[in-house]
């Protein structure tokens, strides 16, 4: 459907750099289907060593074929410029989402539609011998009905030379961003490696990071991260049952005591509550020792997906009133215009961004 030919796209919007700034996502439709992608283009001289991770990128999202998956419609050259079109994500990653709409976290029932879809997309990873290595909140993509997980940078196999590796052992490649997610026995770089189950010690994180609006150890320094993971401290979603003190919360949120914003923030914590279910979700995942946590599969049947069988995040977005951008009304004459691109369409007054930094 899609071709590789530069010309069959209208280049309407820039939305946002990526790959630290070497790439830019623009807002394109395809002129023969009339259809609205998101294109990735890089400039391939300054991609210099960074080209074979884009490279790997792709050939991965080739192989991966699930609606919680991203997948890319067609890949091409044209002249020195590298072109990826994806389908477009409407509501762009959760850390957008919760930037625009959800400063506190989101609400629990589209929380865990999220959840589930996100699951479904690791356990067919896992099931085809893959470990994605970088869950956090900025690689969920949102689109008008489903969850799907990006930012395949560092996704690795454990399949090499026609047999299975039991484990792991390597840091993943870019992973400073990452650090924060990453389960204890990858940072701990140690003998014993790992495996699959990191993936969903680093959804558990991505799970506290959606329900807080706030990325767990964000205040913490590199090595007080470290030795809190190793001990088995366990961040924690924030309700009535579990609100920090004024003092730590102002720390975590990098403002001082009694600040309006964090007390503002701190009530907000306070007044809601989340399931037993659902903080006992998160508590196992978060396990120190990965044999103690569940595996994705098993987290298929988790009591706390029982709540959302009869919703989807199409009808929690308007249960919330949320409504996508009408993207016809964008013109080719407003490419370039990223920072006006939150103010044309939206019937909410917190705007609309794209951040595709860490994607």
């Amino acid at each position: 459907m899609f071709d590789n030919n530069v010309r069959s796209y209208d280049f309407k919007v820039e939305l946002a750099k990526c790959f630290n700034n070497l790439g830019t996502v623009y807002l394109a439709q395809h002129r023969a289907t009339g259809q609205h992608v998101a294109v990735k283009k890089f400039l391939v001289e300054d991609l210099k060593n960074e080209i074979g991770h884009i490279m790997e990128e792709a050939k991965h999202l080739r192989e991966f074929d699930h609606p919680n998956i991203l997948s890319y419609h067609t890949a091409f050259v044209h002249q020195l410029d590298l072109y990826f079109v994806l389908p477009l994500m409407c509501y762009g990653s959760c850390r957008d989402t919760m930037g625009n709409y959800f400063e506190t976290g989101f609400p629990e029932t589209l929380l865990i539609c999220i959840l589930r879809d996100v699951v479904h997309g690791l356990e067919y990873l896992h099931r085809k011998g893959y470990i994605h290595r970088s869950i956090r909140a900025s690689h969920i993509f949102l689109n008008e009905s489903c969850a799907v997980l990006g930012g395949f940078r560092v996704c690795t196999s454990f399949l090499g030379e026609g047999k299975r590796v039991r484990n792991l052992h390597e840091l993943p490649a870019h992973s400073t961003k990452s650090l924060n997610w990453l389960a204890p026995e990858v940072l701990a770089q140690n003998l014993h490696g790992y495996t699959e189950k990191s993936d969903v010690y680093s959804l558990a994180i991505a799970a506290c990071e959606l329900a807080n609006g706030l990325e767990p150890f964000y205040s913490f320094s590199t090595t007080l991260m470290l030795t809190e993971k190793l001990r088995g401290y366990q961040p924690q979603l924030l309700d009535a049952s579990t609100i920090p003190s004024e003092e730590v919360l102002a720390q975590a949120m990098e403002t001082a005591p009694g600040d309006a914003t964090s007390a503002t923030t701190r009530q907000i914590y306070a007044s809601r509550q989340f399931s037993e279910a659902l903080h006992k979700f998160a508590e196992q995942c978060l396990e120190s020792d990965p044999k103690d946590r569940p595996s994705a599969a098993a987290l298929l049947s988790h009591a706390v997906f029982k709540s959302v069988k009869h919703t989807n995040i199409r009808e929690q977005f308007a249960v919330h009133y949320i409504q996508t951008v009408d993207f016809n009304t964008i013109k080719e004459h407003d490419i370039n215009l990223a920072d006006e691109f939150g103010q044309l369409a939206m019937d909410t007054s917190g705007g609309f961004e794209w951040d595709f930094e860490e994607s």
